[in-house]
């Protein structure tokens, strides 16, 4: 550190040179331009393109450096259009560098939004900002699209121009949005509603109809619901007269089960559940029969305009034969009638899966199986009231040759001929010979599997 001197014993060329910068220094204080020197200022701004200004003479715009400063203290204006200025004091030696960096925060407007009515929606450039009355004090100056929009009215949108600080007011009037509906019925008296809101009975006048698609309902009792969707414009008037359809006298019957059939005054009217809408006020007599069930019948009396249900719950009086055969795919006749074909269990076997036969009238019945290359003994069986018969039927496999093997036999080679019992998974098959003998064959002997064709088949 130089240490502090009188400045009586300063050397004369140091007095000459304290009292230059002195001036240079108050030069710059009162706002002269820099007199020359070898100091520099890097002003930076976010963001950049601002014009810079250095004690009051203006420089380029940032990014910038500002050369040949003499030592000194210096006033730094930054300045950019949308943007409020920035102000910054700096001081550099001889010599010195500096950098200044400088954020500019937006210049915004002042705007009082109102509308009539108050309460309205507004959005900004497309941004939900509030509702009227509003003061928005964040608006970045420049020109804004205002949208105001009310529930009844039609929306309506301006453009405002916001050059400074200046408060402006932005106000609009909103136009009605709703029409007028006068309606009428026959007969008179229905209640009306509106997009679901009850709105008085008819005749009536609507004065507050949104404007576009409206749903209008008019319920009156006796008679069936009036609906029509319709659209009202702004301003419009419209009428309508809507004639009312008294709702018949119906009767819908069903049964339990599903499908029985229905008389009503002996007269078939179709199979459960069945809607009947042509009879007159009074009593009928309805009668639900069914195959397997006991027939029920009721006097049913029907009131004006009444929509009746009425229900038969069928007790069964038949009894079910559950079948199963060994082998599967035997057809099941009852009766001479056929009932089907018994299927094999989905992992195969012997025996079948049971087949049932129900709704069968209480009585005896002789049950019959076929089944190609097999014989079955009929069977007769008694049935009562909700009885169930359960029947396993083995039938007896018939003798017809349908298999060929030629077959590997001491060093040589012959044929068998007769029925096919099984395959088995490894490839061996077991044969029925003539002589009521099985013989089982291996696969590792077996030349070839012929299927016959019929009697003398080679």
């Amino acid at each position: 550190m130089m240490a502090c001197m009188d400045s009586r014993t300063w050397p004369r060329r140091w007095i000459v040179y304290a009292g230059v910068a002195m001036a240079g220094l108050l030069g710059l204080v009162g706002g002269c331009a820099p007199a020359g020197g070898d100091g520099q200022i890097r002003v930076i701004s976010d963001p950049p393109g601002a014009q810079v200004t250095v004690n009051g003479r203006a420089a380029d715009v940032t990014p910038t450096t500002v050369m040949q400063l003499p030592p000194g203290t210096y006033l730094i204006v930054v300045e950019k259009a949308g943007f409020l200025p920035a102000r910054k004091s700096v001081a550099i030696l001889e010599g010195g560098r500096a950098t200044v960096e400088v954020k500019l925060e937006p210049a915004t407007a002042l705007a009082l939004v109102d509308s009539k009515p108050p309460g309205a929606d507004v959005h900004v450039d497309g941004v939900f900002r509030g509702r009227t009355p509003m003061f928005l004090t964040d608006l970045p100056q420049g020109r804004h699209r205002f949208r105001f929009e009310a529930v009844g009215y039609l929306p309506r949108e301006v453009e405002e121009e916001f050059p400074d600080r200046v408060p402006r007011k932005v106000y609009v009037e909103l136009p009605g949005n709703t029409g007028r509906l006068i309606v009428r019925s026959t007969p008179p008296g229905a209640t009306v509603r509106l997009n679901g809101a009850e709105r008085g009975k008819t005749p009536c006048q609507l004065s507050d109809v949104p404007a576009g698609e409206n749903v209008l309902e008019l319920l009156l009792t006796g008679y069936r619901p009036y609906s029509e969707k319709l659209t009202v414009g702004a301003q419009e008037t419209r009428e309508v007269a809507a004639v009312l359809q008294a709702i018949p006298t119906s009767l819908r019957v069903v049964s339990i089960p599903n499908g029985a059939r229905i008389y009503v005054d002996d007269q078939y009217r179709g199979d459960a559940p069945v809607d009947i809408t042509d009879l007159a006020p009074g009593p009928h007599r309805v009668r639900a029969e069914m195959i397997g069930y006991e027939p029920m019948a009721r006097t049913v009396t029907l009131a004006a305009q009444a929509q009746v249900v009425e229900e038969f719950r069928l007790q069964k009086n038949s009894g079910k034969i559950v079948i199963v055969t060994e082998p599967p795919g035997a057809r099941v006749f009852v009766n001479g009638e056929d009932r089907g074909e018994t299927r094999a269990p989905p992992g195969g076997g012997v025996v079948s899966e049971p087949l049932e036969i129900d709704l069968l009238p209480p009585g005896t019945y002789e049950v019959k199986l076929t089944r190609r290359g097999y014989t079955h003994t009929p069977r007769r069986v008694t049935l009562g009231p909700n009885s169930v018969v359960d029947l396993h039927e083995k039938m007896a496999r018939l003798f017809v040759p349908d298999t060929r093997v030629r077959m590997r036999w001491e060093g040589g080679e012959i044929v068998r001929e007769g029925m096919l019992i099984r395959k088995w998974p490894d490839g061996s098959v077991e044969l029925q010979l003539e002589s009521g003998t099985i013989m089982k064959i291996g696969a590792a002997d077996i030349l070839a599997l012929e299927p016959l064709r019929g009697p003398g088949s080679k």
